[in-house]
């Protein structure tokens, strides 16, 4: 009787772990009343949830506009509504969420409220240099260490850093457009077997119909996997990433079925390095 009753035990505390262990590869959203919906945000707009009566409704997925949440988590961070704060223009609120010792992130009315790391620098010759970084309007980035020394934030000489809670390394690179650099700092945002990177680069144009300036960003992804550095196009990224992941076909799966697009690649990546 005892045996049986242990075998019970174990069966209700195992079940539960692997039930919502595939959820840890899904963002959610969670309503009024505390009942969390587990899917992919796309455009950081809509969670879309998979329909498992697919067949039968005719609907691959249902979609849940964020907005309409009070909270939410994309690439394993939490966004909690915040009502905004509506000011006369005049007497502007001095109240914020910030301060020398939290990062915040915004998604239109949602914040996520980080405990500040501290900055760092590493160079070529592997020292490590804590301090604190900060950006000048014009020029790079620069580091003040304990005694107040300047470092300057350059590929000659420092090859990772920590800044804002992110960290960059330098890598030699595909160029992501005709007039893109080989090499840049990029943001790392999955580390494990495979890597995730980010990068952003600034377009800068005139506008031939209003003669206006135009300074403009866009994201790229690099993917680092057995040492090569593959640049993910966001018009073939299905194709790219069921070559990259092949030897995972359920991922792979799940990538041409679009439970994950181009927007989810933090969550195919961390998919990979834990079920490979």
């Amino acid at each position: 009787m005892k045996k049986y009753r242990r075998k019970i035990f174990l069966l209700l505390f195992i079940i539960p772990i692997f039930g919502f262990s595939q959820n840890q590869f899904l963002d959610f959203v969670v309503d009024q009343n505390n009942d969390t919906i587990y899917g992919t945000i796309r455009n950081r707009k809509v969670l879309y949830e998979k329909n498992s009566n697919s067949e039968r409704d005719k609907i691959k997925f249902r979609s849940h506009k964020l907005k309409r949440y009070r909270k939410f988590r994309i690439n394993d961070e939490v966004y909690i509504y915040q009502k905004p704060k509506f000011e006369d223009g005049i007497y502007a609120s001095k109240e914020s969420n910030t301060s020398k010792d939290t990062i915040v992130k915004k998604i239109d009315d949602f914040i996520n409220v980080q405990k500040r790391l501290t900055d760092f620098v590493i160079t070529k010759t592997n020292d490590t240099i804590y301090g604190k970084i900060e950006e000048p309007i014009f020029g790079k980035l620069r580091l003040f260490d304990s005694s107040n020394d300047m470092i300057k934030i350059e590929k000659e000489n420092i090859k990772r850093f920590r800044f804002n809670n992110e960290i960059f390394e330098h890598k030699e690179k595909r160029r992501a457009t005709l007039f893109d650099d080989k090499d840049a700092y990029l943001k790392l945002l999955v580390d494990g077997k495979v890597k995730l990177y980010e990068y952003e680069y600034n377009y800068n144009q005139n506008d031939l119909n209003s003669g206006l300036f135009l300074n403009e960003y866009k994201n790229y992804f690099y993917i680092e996997i057995d040492n090569e550095l593959i640049l993910i196009n966001n018009l073939l990224y299905k194709k790219k990433l069921a070559e990259i992941f092949s030897d995972n076909q359920k991922l792979v799966s799940k990538i041409l079925n679009e439970e994950y697009k181009i927007d989810n690649i933090y969550l195919i990546v961390k998919y990979y390095n834990e079920y490979k």
